[in-house]
């Protein structure tokens, strides 16, 4: 299953730099991250240009926004860099579900980001999705992400509802 590669991609990358700050991860990994204030509705790219990577994030993004989309683009890294080599991938809007890449990188981003064990004990304490991703300091989507594919494993929250494919795209 590919969740299950995704997870054990992004295990064995925070077991390697002993961190889930995508930001040092990058640097670990030699992915330059470089911002660009004249980004407008752009969020962020990852892009290899003669076999460098690239993560360009938008400076005037909030910072818990800027780590989400740099979580992103780690996925894009890890799991579409030979597609980026020629071809940059832009983010305008998170949480695209329509696109397999998108969805997949979505998928990186919140195993990456978000630790199973303190999303099981918030809900365990009673914590909705809402109260999860304030409590975590993240988006509600990337959570819900991160649920649906731990109820896939073994766990039964209850989700009424899906990641919204256009958000933060305002």
């Amino acid at each position: 299953m590919f969740s299950d590669y995704v997870k054990k991609l992004t295990d064995n990358v925070i077991r390697r730099f002993s961190t889930r700050d995508p930001f040092q991860i990058a640097d670990g990994l030699g992915i330059a991250v470089l911002y660009r204030n004249d980004f407008t509705e752009l969020k962020g790219m990852y892009t290899v240009i003669k076999r460098k990577r690239f993560v360009f994030l938008n400076a005037n993004l909030p910072e818990q926004v800027q780590t989400v989309v740099c979580a992103h683009e780690l996925g894009h890294d890890a799991l579409h860099r030979q597609i980026a080599a020629s071809e940059a991938f832009r983010e305008f809007v998170l949480y695209n579900m329509k696109s397999m890449y998108e969805y997949e990188a979505n998928t990186y981003a919140a195993h990456l980001l978000l630790d199973d064990n303190e999303i099981y004990e918030l809900a365990r304490e009673g914590c909705d999705v809402v109260q999860i991703a304030q409590k975590m300091n993240t988006d509600i989507n990337l959570v819900l992400i991160k649920m649906h594919k731990m109820n896939r494993e073994k766990n039964q929250f209850n989700i009424p509802y899906l990641p919204r494919s256009d958000f933060l795209g305002k």
